[in-house]
């Protein structure tokens, strides 16, 4: 994302240097923040109108705007200004700015805070849509059930030190944990060691 000046390395983002082509990389990337920060005087459709804006998309913005509100069943608060949201109903937002813009990358950090069970259903179906069509999704999460029955990899990291990377099958492995133990077991048994 660039919001961390790295102090060794190169990340490429589709190729692009994320240094040197940031512009170019952030119009591949649908983020979404775990605290989340938006202009609160804004209402949800023009914050979701300037996210679409900065992409420089020019068409299919309506199209998208009602096909994300009615998902995640927003659509008679699209005139709302976002300081009156509830946490779960700005997250919904957040997600819909990130989803609608059709990201090669989604970068989510804690992406299901305050989010209903049924927004949350929704929003995994099209994340998984996405995952179909070759996006590249990265999660960050400390609600490890979800990311187990989500994720096809994982890393698990401890204090800015990654432990272990790999399938789940694999990170269960290298942790000595049998294939039915839940990923919460396996992370505090390698962050103990």
């Amino acid at each position: 994302m660039g919001l961390i000046k790295p102090d060794k390395g190169t990340v490429r983002i589709c190729g692009l240097d994320t240094k040197m082509e940031r512009v170019e990389v952030l119009k591949l990337i649908g983020y979404v923040p775990e605290n989340p920060v938006c202009f609160q005087y804004l209402t949800i459709r023009e914050f979701l109108k300037f996210i679409w804006s900065l992409r420089g998309l020019k068409e299919g913005f309506e199209e998208a705007l009602e096909y994300y509100l009615n998902i995640f069943e927003l659509e008679g608060k699209k005139n709302v200004p976002i300081y009156k949201l509830s946490r779960g109903m700005l997250q919904k937002v957040l997600v819909s700015a990130a989803l609608m813009v059709k990201p090669k990358v989604l970068i989510l950090d804690e992406p299901l805070s305050g989010m209903d069970p049924e927004s949350q259903y929704t929003f995994k179906e099209e994340v998984r849509k996405m995952i179909s069509k070759g996006a590249t999704v990265l999660i960050s999460s400390h609600i490890l059930d979800v990311v187990e029955k989500f994720c096809t990899r994982v890393g698990i990291i401890n204090y800015g030190r990654l432990l272990v990377e790999g399938t789940i099958v694999e990170v269960k492995k290298r942790a000595e944990s049998g294939e039915d133990a839940p990923l919460e077991e396996v992370f505090i048994k390698l962050i103990r060691k």
